[in-house]
């Protein structure tokens, strides 16, 4: 197998380009290089001074991110990548941690992941003062634009109103339209006005690879650089909202797994993330306030402190759909839900199962004719597995072989997978 080779550096750098290696120079300040776009420079400026882990955390990260969009996978669908990252304090990561991570990786990608890890030797800037504690640190949450990141805002703002959010900015037209209906709602129902970052982190240039599995490890290792103080006091708190059914995710067909089987926010994933951040002694805790939950009790539960007629017509506005494909259908629009991918169908679920009225434009509702059918050929393989997925029900003996936290009750999990299969049940499928 051949191994894909990336390194990781600032672009003060004065290492010399490795032969055989891909170079992915980071900006020095927030801007761009020939490789990589970044609202963050290589210190991370202008987040306030995250701790050296914090920082290393996501350099790892994101080098990861950024070489997973860039191999593309073969016939065999296993890759083989290897990430020579510059690191402020590459000590840190030898008694474990860099295990960790390349573990975690494999975990989510299903890859063959290796580091070489070495010394930054770049100049670090004057710390950036802030109006923060350096001992405790307020709450951080992710804010995608979809439909359980905006219940999760709605589920954590009372109870935590300076809790700031992060998201990504994202070059879909659909998602940056979710992305403002959301700010804006959230700016005009909370006081004081919520903080809604969206930041760029990418390659420059287009991706080869169509799945990004390690997209989630990218976020979660930025919000912990958001939320960490600089020095080690009470944990900060960053929450990952996503209903619990599709965190499990378990393949609906035997013929769907790998790519079609992702482990964004798996019980399993955020664990060894915190196990990860244990390690490194870096002070935050990483949460899933929705991981017990289907996504219409999701719904149920935040509709019970907030009157829907509130936020229904923005929950409307949130996007789930996997494909974002109407431009390719005559007359179809690549800004609406399609409503026929299967997060659509648990989408338009979650709806019918909470009793919110779903003020959602699907396409598969505005499209007629041959326009229809055309969609409706694109996602017979989504509209098929869905059926499969009802009709066999819960499957214990996935549950059981998958891998959990330990002590993690598989009896729990598998009482939540038939509920989510039951809710999309109530889903009218054509």
């Amino acid at each position: 197998m051949t191994t894909h080779r990336y390194s990781v550096r600032g672009n003060d750098s004065s290492t010399p380009a490795i032969p055989h290696e891909t170079t992915l120079t980071w900006p020095s300040q927030p801007g761009r290089t020939e490789t990589i776009a970044s609202d963050l420079g290589w210190w991370l400026t202008p987040l306030a001074t995250p701790p050296d882990a914090a920082i290393d955390l996501l350099r790892i990260a994101a080098g990861a991110y950024i070489a997973d969009r860039l191999t593309r996978r073969g016939l065999t669908f296993s890759r083989d990548i290897s990430l020579n990252v510059e690191l402020a304090a590459p000590d840190t990561w030898i008694s474990g941690p860099a295990d960790q991570i390349c573990d975690l990786l494999h975990w989510l990608t299903g890859d063959s992941w290796s580091l070489v890890l070495t010394k930054d030797t770049t100049p670090r800037p004057a710390p950036i003062p802030t109006t923060h504690s350096n001992i405790d640190s307020h709450p951080v949450s992710l804010l995608s634009g979809g439909l359980d990141s905006f219940l999760g805002a709605l589920n954590i703002l009372p109870e935590n109103p300076d809790t700031m959010f992060i998201g990504h900015a994202d070059a879909a037209n659909a998602v940056v339209a979710a992305q403002k209906h959301v700010g804006t709602f959230l700016a005009d129902a909370f006081t004081p006005t919520p903080s809604y970052t969206r930041l760029r982190l990418a390659q420059q240039g287009r991706k080869r690879e169509a799945s990004s599995r390690t997209r989630s490890l990218m976020f979660l290792s930025l919000a912990v650089a958001a939320s960490t103080p600089s020095r080690r006091g009470t944990p900060s708190s960053v929450y990952v909202p996503e209903n619990g059914y599709t965190s499990i995710n378990q393949p609906l067909h035997v013929n769907r797994g790998g790519a079609l089987s992702t482990r964004s926010t798996h019980p399993t994933t955020i664990y060894r993330f915190n196990e990860l951040l244990n390690s490194l002694e870096i002070s935050a805790s990483v949460t899933n306030p929705f991981v017990r939950m289907t996504k219409g009790e999701a719904m149920k539960h935040v509709a019970q402190g907030i009157p829907p007629t509130a936020w229904e017509r923005t929950a409307a506005a949130t996007i789930s759909c996997s494909k974002l494909d109407g431009a390719r259908i005559p007359g179809g629009n690549a800004n609406l839900n399609c409503g026929l991918c299967y997060p659509c169908i648990v989408r338009r679920a979650t709806f019918i199962a909470s009793g919110i009225t779903d003020k959602t434009a699907y396409l598969c509702e505005t499209l007629t004719g041959t326009s229809r059918t055309v969609l409706l050929d694109r996602r017979a393989s989504d509209i098929d597995a869905v059926r499969y997925a009802i009709s066999r029900g819960v499957d214990q003996d996935a549950v059981d072989a998958d891998t959990w936290p330990p002590d993690y009750d598989l009896d729990d999990a598998a009482d939540l997978v038939q509920r989510g299969l039951d809710e999309i049940a109530q889903v009218p499928l054509p």
